[in-house]
């Protein structure tokens, strides 16, 4: 991706905030969460509200979608350079945005792929399976 970022904030460790320009300014959030397993965090993301918690179904249409996903991955990638031995997890809060991260995850999977290690997990949520992503899968 190639796309320059918006500058960010880091509050605290696993906090980030920016700005998102477009038809309005919106704050935007990313937390890196624990989710109970060792090393594997979740990525937040969503509009910061008044009281600092994050609203994960905001659907602004901003029209800055490409420069907001220059962001997450600029992100990723200093979240991750001082924290190598984490696993980042993330799926959308309703199944059309699983399935937009799922059609960004294909389209920029050549970009992608030459940093990250990219995995995909299948099934339900008491019987998954991990496995490699496969872009060209109909999964």
């Amino acid at each position: 991706m190639t796309h320059i970022p918006y500058s960010y904030k880091r509050p605290r460790s696993e906090r980030y905030i920016f700005t998102s320009i477009g038809k309005k300014s919106i704050e935007k959030v990313i937390d890196f969460v624990p989710i109970g397993v060792k090393n594997i965090m979740n990525l937040g993301f969503g509009d910061l509200l008044p009281d600092g918690s994050v609203d994960d179904t905001a659907n602004s249409n901003n029209g800055d979608i490409v420069k907001i996903l220059a962001t997450i991955i600029a992100i990723i990638k200093n979240f991750t350079t001082e924290y190598p031995h984490v696993e980042i997890f993330f799926a959308g809060s309703t199944i059309e945005r699983t399935k937009l991260y799922t059609r960004i995850l294909r389209t920029y999977y050549s970009t992608f792929s030459k940093e990250f290690t990219i995995s995909a997990i299948t099934g339900s949520e008491n019987n998954n399976k991990r496995i490699a992503f496969d872009p060209k899968a109909g999964i």
